[in-house]
């Protein structure tokens, strides 16, 4: 060969070289260029790609900002900042299709669903394509990839129907690959979170029904992953916990609802943090077994709930909590992207579920009340809760619930409900030991001005709740509870609470009191039991502050005028045997109630009392001179005693006309008169006091008698009486 001829023949295999480089260089471009361009015509949506490169001699496929459309040819349904992907090329000799690693960057796939519809099912096929399969065996191209990344991720999710969205951002995944080479594909991957975490599932799945088994394992998943999402929702600084579970999920990849689930969750060392990284929400352990989870029936069995040493912050703020104040204003819907589907069905049937045990252990509850004018804690600690059915009663619910209550006392309660009428059907017992009134000072003093001492209280309630009907019977025990001098600020309600105290309180300082209540109507709620039972408590201490003696005289079977009030005689310093009953009855209260004091106004008119003295004195001279027998309870005449006034000396100068009255005032004179009321006032009231104190040994600092009817009581009757009032220490 010479040298020309090799000249030559090298020109053309040069040429032939760099034709295939030119083909190879521009191959991925005319690509681009061409999937650009048909996509619309192949499925009826625009694509975009920044570009597209292939490094042959590496095996290497980059796909660099490919957006793919919604129909409205605007809306992004899916992209990526880069796809790599890199190809062996040995195994293919063997008919193995082998990839070394699949490399996606910042993915964004929104996914809309509309009853059975998906923004993605005008891309699916239809099944009716009449294609023939082809009869002659074929060997089966075996798939493997051993490895995708997918970084920073963006996945959303809506259901149109129920106007609800899931998404997920910076979602960062390593999956070290799979097998895909069948009918039925198994599928399994075992990955690291970056924030920490494993995550390892098995798929099995069967291309020809679509129908899928899921087994899937988390463990100790880092729950600051989804804080960025909650902070969407919540005012909080900081989330954190871990989860895992073990799941089998089961179902069709064409239908989400013909979905199963069962399998046990656990979300652990849970902390939820508000704004003042205060911790408002924790738990060390919050354990869900589920046995059955099915969608398409609408079918929930759950086999138990555990939470461990779950810890709750309630803090009261003006007109708010801080629960509330966590709440983020909902954001402005946004126009939907997909036209909604007429005459699709709407299901209406209720989920059917089980009721499962519910154990809580260790709970506290720390509740802060700032609404009010002095600050308030108080500490609810190891709490317990133990739910399951009831055996006596089948669909309800028993409940068992004890508690510590701020270090001393203890909370008890017990019920079965039925959670087909919650509101309206239960059975409720709750008993509280050992309850400091102490402990609920700053409401003393905010409400009612006093400042509490002392006292422990006991309180049992029984309560059968029916249909619009409520029986409950309480009953409060309440030991030296006592308040201190009441303070200068005005309180929210001017209520004498010392001395309803002192009147329910017996002489060992014990309150003892059962508030039974019946009633029937539409306020017969469970959400209104807590203010009815404290309506019918408040009304007795209310009672006995208003009222005393309305009170008092229910345990003596008297009339409570005659408590009030201790008639005398304008002729006798010791009153007669009904109102002398009436003070012992005053004084027994006061042995009996030894926080209580009580006083006595000597009340008297005067005038009407002079007038009726003068009468008296007036019929005994009459008597006296006539020498007649005269018991009192027979009326003289008025024609005869004014006759036999008539006839004295000093009615010589009065006019023939002069009263009855006028003559009998004459005849006494106004300094006999005044005398004699005097004296009886100082004999009535010196009764009085030596009575209760040397007879009834009531000591003298406990009662008081006051002399003078002062000018605010006005009597309208002829005779002296007592007023009595109750005072408390």
């Amino acid at each position: 060969m010479n040298s020309r001829s090799f000249k030559k023949g090298h020109f053309v295999i040069t040429g032939i070289v760099l034709f295939f480089i030119l083909i190879l260089f521009a191959a991925p471009r005319i690509a681009r260029w061409y999937l650009v361009k048909k996509m619309p015509e192949i499925t009826g949506r625009h694509l975009s790609i920044d570009k597209i490169r292939i490094n042959y001699f590496t095996g290497t496929l980059k796909i660099n900002n490919l957006i793919f459309y919604e129909a409205d040819k605007k809306t992004t349904f899916v992209s990526f900042r880069q796809l790599k992907v890199n190809l062996d090329y040995l195994p293919l000799i063997h008919n193995v299709f082998c990839v070394k690693y699949v490399s996606l960057d910042k993915p964004y796939v929104q996914v809309l669903q509309n009853g059975s519809l998906f923004n993605f099912s005008d891309l699916i096929p239809s099944d009716s394509t009449g294609q023939v399969k082809d009869t002659i065996a074929k060997e089966t191209t075996k798939y493997i990839i051993h490895e995708i990344r997918i970084t920073k991720g963006f996945i959303k999710y809506t259901d149109i129907p129920l106007d609800h969205t899931i998404s997920l951002d910076s979602l960062d995944l390593l999956i070290p690959g799979f097998t895909w080479n069948s009918e039925s594909t198994n599928l399994d991957v075992d990955f690291r979170f970056v924030d920490g975490g494993g995550f390892t599932s098995k798929l099995a799945l069967n291309q020809a029904d679509s129908l899928y088994t899921l087994n899937l394992e988390i463990d100790s998943l880092n729950l600051g992953i989804v804080e960025p999402y909650i902070r969407e929702s919540l005012y909080i600084s900081s989330l954190g916990g871990y989860l895992s579970n073990k799941l089998m999920i089961s179902g069709s990849i064409t239908s989400i609802l013909n979905l199963s689930v069962s399998g046990i969750n656990h979300i652990y060392n849970f902390r939820l943090q508000d704004t003042l990284q205060r911790t408002v929400l924790s738990f060390n352990d919050l354990t869900i077994t589920i046995d059955t989870f099915q969608l398409d029936e609408k079918r929930i069995s759950i086999d138990s709930i555990s939470l461990k040493n779950p810890f709750v912050l309630v803090e009261l703020i003006d007109t708010t909590n801080n629960w509330l104040a966590l709440m983020k204003p909902a954001p402005a819907e946004s126009p939907d992207s997909l036209d909604k589907i007429t005459g699709t069905p709407d299901s209406t049937t209720a989920f059917s579920y089980n009721l499962p045990h519910i154990t809580l252990s260790g709970g506290t509850i720390l509740f802060s009340d700032k609404t009010m004018d002095y600050p308030f804690e108080y500490r609810i600690d190891n709490l317990t809760i133990e739910s399951s059915e009831a055996s006596e009663k089948p669909d309800n619910i028993s409940v068992l619930v004890t508690a510590g209550l701020n270090g001393t006392g203890t909370l008890q309660s017990e019920g079965i409900i039925n959670p087909e009428e919650i509101n309206e059907d239960m059975d409720l017992a709750l008993e509280i030991g050992q309850f400091r009134m102490k402990d609920v000072d700053a409401y003393f003093r905010h409400y009612f001005g006093f400042p509490v001492n002392d006292g422990v209280l006991n309180y049992k309630t029984d309560n059968k709740m029916r249909p619009k009907s409520l029986e409950s019977h309480n009953n409060i025990y309440i030991r030296k509870f006592t308040l201190d001098e009441k303070m200068e600020a005005e309180p929210r309600y001017n209520i004498p609470l010392r001395l309803a105290i002192g009147i329910l309180s017996d002489k060992d300082g014990i309150i003892d009191l059962k508030a039974p209540v019946r009633m029937k109507g539409d306020e017969v709620k469970i959400i209104n039991l807590g203010r009815i039972i404290f309506r019918t408590i408040g009304n007795l201490f209310i009672k006995a502050a208003v009222s005393p003696f309305e009170l008092l005289s229910g345990l003596y079977n008297v009339e409570p005028g005659s408590l009030q009030e201790i008639c005398m005689s304008l002729t006798d310093s010791i009153p007669d045997e009904v109102n002398l009953k009436s003070v012992d009855i005053l004084a027994d209260i006061l042995d009996k109630k030894p926080q209580l004091k009580v006083g006595f106004i000597y009340c008297i008119n005067r005038e009407k009392a002079a007038d009726s003295l003068a009468y008296l004195l007036a019929v005994n001279d009459y008597v006296k001179t006539t020498r007649r027998s005269w018991s009192g309870r027979e009326s003289i005449p008025d024609s005869i005693l004014i006759q036999h006034l008539r006839s004295k000396p000093f009615a010589a100068n009065l006019p023939e006309n002069t009263t009855l009255s006028h003559l009998c005032r004459n005849y006494a004179g106004a300094d006999k008169l005044n005398a004699g009321l005097d004296s009886l006032r100082i004999g009535q009231t010196g009764f009085m006091a030596n009575y209760l104190k040397l007879e009834r040994n009531i000591r003298s600092e406990r009662f008081s008698i006051i002399g003078t009817t002062p000018d605010s009581i006005r009597p309208d009757v002829n005779y002296p009486f007592f007023k009595v009032w109750f005072t408390a220490d």
